[in-house]
């Protein structure tokens, strides 16, 4: 799932990675899922995707979305160099009020970087 608006919801998640994607191989390889969700909507191989990369509409990071927003036991924020949600997790590591176990300013402008985390247990408090 995609997270939205996470500097507001931070708190609700944990556990958090940070997968720098070179390219889509890396992407597509990075879990078996992926590739099967890819597959499925996009009904060509991942192993085609190359040579039929002009027949898909979609640009890189809207695949990237369309799958990863799928995957419902983990919740994802997407970012590359100086986007929304890269200058919204700069401003919380110069805060301090997160670190990412990288410096999250100094990242390659052609990759794109995933955030992996998962989310809190919800408590229903019972009246």
């Amino acid at each position: 799932m995609i997270v939205q608006q996470f500097n507001e919801n931070a708190v609700q998640y944990k556990d958090f990675q940070i997968w720098d994607v070179e390219n889509m191989d890396a992407f597509f390889n990075g879990n078996g899922v992926i590739q099967e969700i890819f597959e499925k909507d996009y009904k060509t191989l991942v192993s085609n995707f190359d040579a039929n990369r002009t027949d898909i509409a979609d640009t890189n990071m809207e695949i990237m979305v369309k799958i990863l927003d799928q995957i419902g036991d983990k919740h994802f924020m997407i970012f590359t160099l100086h986007d929304k949600n890269h200058l919204e997790l700069v401003q919380m590591q110069r805060t301090n009020a997160m670190t990412f176990g990288i410096n999250i300013e100094e990242i390659s402008p052609d990759h794109v970087y995933i955030m992996i985390m998962d989310k809190h247990k919800e408590v229903n408090v019972g009246m």
